[in-house]
């Protein structure tokens, strides 16, 4: 019950109190009538929470819920940036917002402190917005202007470990530059964007760990000797790769596991090198194209903390943050817009990214220590929902016990089915061994 009352009063702290201070700051209600500045600002992030869609008489309706009573044409004329301003710095403030949950029970996730997974998801904006965000040009869906999400998740606690939004252009890599080392007994896994050799030195040293796809290109030394990586893993034996080896041309140490994949899915990322290179007119490297033939991860964990399946287990995990930004996306429509304005597109855009927010403090209080639960099933019953939350908002006791009948709720109705072929993410995180690999 401790974390359903912490989420209510962090949930109804930010839409009231912290609310009236930044309305006030930005000059968001000149002269009040029926808004007040929470009310507002709670007529957006509420109404999108339940409709990423909405009509202006629907959110017209969840603003007489919230004790202002206008009509559809009232909503539309305080879409200003006044509004605007508000809202970026109530999505700062959200992101300031610390819920978390009680651990998911994992053994092997239990075996770190943190569970770090990264990565970042863009989302394309009006042309007009382009100095504020400039974009890539067409890039990854992004054209004149973009916003990039940089999004790192712990995935034992659910928190959102860190959330900052960046111009589209701006490279993964250079994110994490900016960052902290990770906590000590912390295990961090990104993508191949992240990887540099002297980030994971600096990792090691504050004692954190982590887990990382290998390069094409990567050095690897045995002794004094060093060798191109493909070569070196034709002359291995057959089998999974299981060696301590230093990389890198300042020779970092480090675990390399290698399993060959195979004929078809080797068949398959080579296809997809053709076609990625193609569209920046190059050709793949031959380099690139042997190691297509390997699946090989690089991480600081020993054989005494992990076994090699449970290296594998655990990097795929990093995949739940697709899952994550796909929730956000296909169920949030964080990046579809109604208008081409660029007010009210920053409007829509910055009420949306609060309402996921919004959306994950509810999952974290509701269903995350159970992972056998499916985050977008539990989300689609929450926003059905939603209404209940607005009734109760201005109670934190009533507010904290709706959560409480929302966790008992969804006990029973968003499971992931257990499979008997093609373990869940969930099945293989209780027991590695049924993993059977094949990518």
């Amino acid at each position: 019950m401790q974390n359903f009352a912490r989420t209510a009063a962090v949930l109804q702290g930010l839409l009231s109190t912290t609310a009236e201070e930044i309305g006030r700051a930005c000059g968001l209600i000149q002269r009040q009538r029926e808004f007040t500045a929470s009310s507002l600002l709670s007529t957006f992030v509420l109404g999108f929470l339940q409709r990423p869609q909405p009509t202006w008489e629907f959110l017209a309706l969840v603003a007489r819920q919230c004790g202002a009573y206008v009509t559809p044409q009232a909503v539309l004329e305080r879409v200003t940036p006044a509004l605007r301003d508000s809202l970026r710095q109530l999505w700062q403030a959200a992101l300031e917002g610390v819920v978390t949950s009680e651990a998911r029970a994992s053994p092997l996730l239990r075996k770190f402190t943190q569970v770090l997974i990264g990565d970042s998801t863009t989302i394309a904006l009006a042309d007009a917005l382009a100095e504020e965000f400039p974009g890539c040009g067409g890039s990854h869906g992004s054209g004149r202007a973009a916003l990039k999400l940089q999004v790192v998740w712990d995935y034992l606690s659910g928190r959102l470990w860190r959330l900052t939004c960046e111009a589209g252009k701006e490279h993964d890599a250079k994110s994490l530059d900016r960052a902290p080392a990770p906590p000590a007994g912390s295990l961090s896994i990104f993508d191949l964007g992240y990887f540099a050799i002297e980030r994971f030195r600096t990792w090691q040293q504050a004692g954190a760990h982590w887990i990382s796809r290998g390069i094409s290109d990567l050095g690897v030394w045995e002794g004094h000797v060093s060798h191109d990586l493909h070569a070196w893993l034709a002359a291995q034996p057959k089998g999974p790769i299981d060696l301590w080896v230093e990389v890198g041309a300042r020779r970092l140490p480090c675990r390399l596991l290698a399993l060959r994949a195979p004929p078809e899915v080797a068949g398959q990322r080579r296809r997809k090198a053709y076609v990625k290179a193609a569209k920046k007119g190059r050709q793949p490297t031959a380099r690139h194209l042997d190691t297509c033939d390997w699946t090989v991860f690089l991480t600081s964990c020993g054989d005494d903390l992990l076994t090699w399946k449970e290296v594998v287990v655990l990097y795929r995990v990093r995949w739940q943050i697709e899952l994550l930004f796909k929730l956000w996306k296909s169920h949030g429509l964080v990046d579809e817009h109604r208008s081409e304005d660029p007010v009210r597109q920053l409007v829509e855009l910055y009420a949306k990214l609060i309402a996921v927010i919004v959306q994950h403090w509810l999952l974290l209080a509701t269903c995350w220590p159970d992972d056998r639960l499916s985050l977008t099933k539990a989300a689609r019953l929450l926003r059905d929902q939603a209404p209940q939350l607005i009734a109760v908002f201005a109670d934190r006791q009533a507010l904290a016990d709706t959560l409480a009948r929302w966790a008992d709720q969804l006990t029973g109705l968003a499971r992931i089915s257990r499979r008997t072929t093609q373990p869940s993410n969930p099945q293989l995180l209780a027991n590695p061994e049924l993993l059977t690999f094949n990518a």
